[in-house]
Order: structure tokens, then sequence, then C-alpha cells
């Protein structure tokens, strides 16, 4: 497999469950179609913020250290959404910065239907491959997802400059704490290796926008 294929393969998975991956909808958001709305409910609280997160009017970012033991990356807190994701074993130990936005305000594509909810971009140090095993859980979550409906991920990495689209893959939100939670796609980094530094982005749309799940 080519060095970008690997790349194209394992940055989706970072954020994923990201990721993966806005319009900001209110708290008392309803499903397109769906007029009974939600009216007379207390809003959730928000997801808390990122140890070392920082804050600016239109994004928030954290850099952290993927383990050689594998864990949780903690996306970072902005316009109610946030969270966590789960990865495998990372060798070597190697840096990530991840930044949320639920607007695109620096120039990002367009790459699914209509306007994304979410946009979580991701920049890795260095090269690593990752084991194997990823524990359960972890996800993006926001009250503005409504668990039970559907969301599809679209990515994109630049690579030696040339830019690479990556799925779209759909997922059903499920409920949590702070509201609906789009999880699952850590496990897409197991036995993964990433050969160099690279960036990239993940969207989340509304509704499903492929046949492909997450």
């Amino acid at each position: 497999m080519s060095r970008i294929g690997l790349i194209v393969r394992a940055l989706p998975a970072v954020a994923a469950a990201a990721l993966l991956h806005a319009c900001a909808h209110s708290a008392s958001a309803v499903l397109p179609g769906d007029s009974s709305g939600t009216q007379g409910l207390l809003p959730m609280a928000n997801p808390p913020m990122c140890k070392g997160q920082k804050n600016a009017k239109d994004h928030a970012s954290v850099t952290e250290t993927l383990s050689t033991k594998g864990g949780s990356l903690c996306i970072p807190e902005f316009g109610g959404f946030g969270g966590k994701v789960k990865y495998p074993g990372a060798s070597p130990s190697v840096q990530v910065t991840l930044t949320s936005s639920t607007t695109n305000y620096n120039g990002m594509p367009q790459l699914g239907q209509g306007t994304a909810i979410f946009y979580l971009q991701l920049a890795i140090s260095g090269s690593t491959s990752f084991g194997n095993k990823v524990r359960h859980g972890g996800g993006l979550t926001s009250a503005q997802i409504q668990p039970g409906y559907p969301y599809t991920v679209y990515g994109q990495a630049v690579v030696f400059g040339v830019k690479v689209n990556f799925g779209p893959c759909y997922a059903t939100a499920t409920h949590g704490k702070y509201g609906g939670v789009i999880g699952g796609v850590g496990n897409l980094l197991k036995g993964q290796s990433i050969p160099t530094a690279g960036n990239a982005v993940l969207e989340v749309y509304a509704g499903q926008q492929t046949s492909s799940p997450c």
C-alpha cells in the first residue's frame, strides 16, 4: 500500500470517532420532518472541556500525546460539542493537535451535502503505528446530536501537499450523559501505520448520506 493510502486509512480514525466529525442547532433541535419538537425539556449541560484546552472565538484546540498503551483522545469542547475517542496503543508515542469548530471559519472544504454541524481538524506530529486492541466507549457527543438519528462523517487528508478524500460513513447516534453520541470509529486505527506527519479534517453532517456504516 502507498504511503498516502496508509495515512488516509489512519488519520480519520483519530478523530473519528470521531470520529471523524457546524451550523449549530439549539439544544432543543428537532429531527428533520419531526413536528413534535422538544419544547419544555431542559437543555443538557455541555461536555467538559479538555485539560489544557485553548479557546478562541470560532474554535477550540488541544494538543495531546498518543500513549503506547492506548487510551482516549479528548475532543475539545466547542459550541456544545465534545467527548472522547478511544484509540489503540501507538508506537512510537507522538503528539496530535485536535481543533473543534461548528463553522467553516478557515476555508475547509465542503465534503458533504448541506452544512456540516461539526468540524474536527487533526495534526499528527510524526510517524507511528497502532496496535490491535481498542477499548469500547467514547464518541462525539452533544445535546444537538439526536439519539436514534443517523449522521454522516466525511474526511479529507493533506499528504505531501495532495488532498485525498476518505469516507464517508454513517453512524446512528446513541444516548449519552450530554446528549446524543456518535462513536465506534476508533476501531479503524487497529493495526494501522502513519508513515509521516500529516493533517486532516473530519466533518459531521446530519442524516444518512452514504450506505457505508462507520
